[in-house]
């Protein structure tokens, strides 16, 4: 191989008209990549070890959250959460456990994969969350209910003082894998819950270098439990002799993090304030673009004690609009736009989970989750730099304006 070698320093930012406009990119600069090569430079040593004591240390300072262990993915830290849950004789084979209709699947499927049965309940009009009114009847209608998963789907946060106070004694993890910065009532999300989860999959607020989670809860026996399960199982309570080192405290597997992920993630999380602001600083730019087109589109609402950090601009499309959503993406992706789905906007109408065990309010009629699987979609919001941004919203205002022109 001839010539000069290629070394790039930094992330590869928008350069000109005609590159794509993606859903999110991965930001980054020396200070992760110098992490990352002291693990086999300096330290010799791949598995846990001092980058994942100090991004935990981070989280837990960010969040307000006590304890944190990272694990291999949003997913896992779920998993992980309900695996505890069981160790601690909380949770058993076929009890119920609330859960909104809208959602990532994988907020869901270990659920599932354990043998609970999620009890389905709608969604709040044009939020993506959850409908606390719907905690209360469900809650209700199956007393017994053990507890619930709640995704703060997209970024947003639904009305977690009304939720905690419907659930009562009952356990709460927040699946908080599609926001970080985000707080209600001023209070970080993954503080109102038994558990957190996060992921730092590489289309959200950071990255482990591509994929990684992390479970975190403010109770010891918790946190105790979540290591063990992520750690094969293993005690870490002081060991009386080698034969301790293979001693077995719960049924557990193989979901840590190498620690060249963790040197990485540490690194992004200096940032994370930095792309917060910055997150925010576009979602507000795109509100009121989209403000003035309201004639065509249902936008994101929040509640008022809420302060999301959104994962994206979400929009619905209204029925009355001049367009169909499906000319709509068609137009975005002409302009070199990135489009998504509401992900699973009604999770049962999902090939793979429509014959799942569950319990339903209302005879599985979910209008509002319809309505998002139906017209619903997301674009990119990440905090641009200004000359991406002046490209993106000039793309936005053309199309916009053009299907203003057309008859209703």
């Amino acid at each position: 191989m001839t010539g000069e070698k290629r070394v790039l320093k930094s992330w590869k930012k928008w350069e000109k008209e005609g590159d794509r406009h993606l859903i999110n990119r991965v930001r980054w600069d020396e200070s992760e990549i110098e992490k990352m090569l002291s693990v086999p430079q300096e330290m010799d040593w791949f598995a846990r070890g001092d980058y994942h004591k100090e991004m935990e240390k981070k989280l837990s300072d960010y969040t307000g959250v006590k304890y944190f262990n990272l694990t291999n993915s949003g997913s896992t830290a779920i998993m992980t959460a309900l695996k505890s849950l069981v160790e601690l004789g909380k949770l058993k084979k076929g009890d119920l456990i609330l859960h909104p209709i809208t959602t990532f699947q994988t907020s869901i499927s270990s659920a599932l994969d354990l043998g609970f049965v999620p009890v389905f309940v709608e969604t709040k009009p044009y939020t993506f969350v959850i409908d606390e009114s719907e905690v209360r009847r469900a809650i209700k209608q199956y007393s017994d209910i053990r507890g619930a998963i709640i995704p703060h789907l997209l970024g947003n946060i639904p009305n977690m003082e009304e939720i905690v106070s419907a659930l009562g004694d009952r356990f709460l993890i927040e699946d908080s894998c599609d926001t970080m910065g985000g707080k209600y009532d001023g209070k970080h999300t993954g503080s109102f819950g038994d558990f957190v989860a996060f992921s730092f999959y590489g289309s959200h607020h950071i990255t482990t270098a591509g994929v990684g989670g992390a479970i975190g809860t403010n109770d010891e026996l918790n946190h105790t439990k979540n290591e063990s399960i992520i750690y094969w199982g293993h005690s870490f309570r002081p060991k009386e002799s080698f034969l301790h080192r293979y001693l077995s405290e719960t049924i557990g597997n193989d979901f840590q993090m190498p620690q060249i992920n963790a040197a990485f993630g540490s690194a992004q999380m200096d940032k994370l304030p930095q792309f917060v602001k910055e997150r925010d600083k576009q979602f507000k730019e795109m509100y009121k673009i989209f403000k003035n087109y309201e004639d065509f589109f249902h936008l994101p609402v929040e509640h008022e004690k809420a302060e999301p950090n959104w994962f994206c601009f979400p929009l619905v499309v209204k029925s009355d609009a001049p367009f169909t959503r499906r000319e709509f993406v068609t137009e975005l992706e002409e302009n070199n736009i990135e489009i998504r789905p509401i992900m699973s906007a009604n999770l049962l109408r999902q090939e793979a989970y429509k014959n799942i065990p569950r319990k339903t309010l209302n005879n599985e009629i979910f209008p509002v989750a319809d309505e998002l699987e139906i017209s619903g979609l997301f674009i990119p919001c990440w905090g641009m730099p200004d000359n991406q941004k002046e490209n993106y919203y000039d793309a936005l205002t053309k199309i916009l304006n053009s299907q203003k022109k057309r008859p209703f």
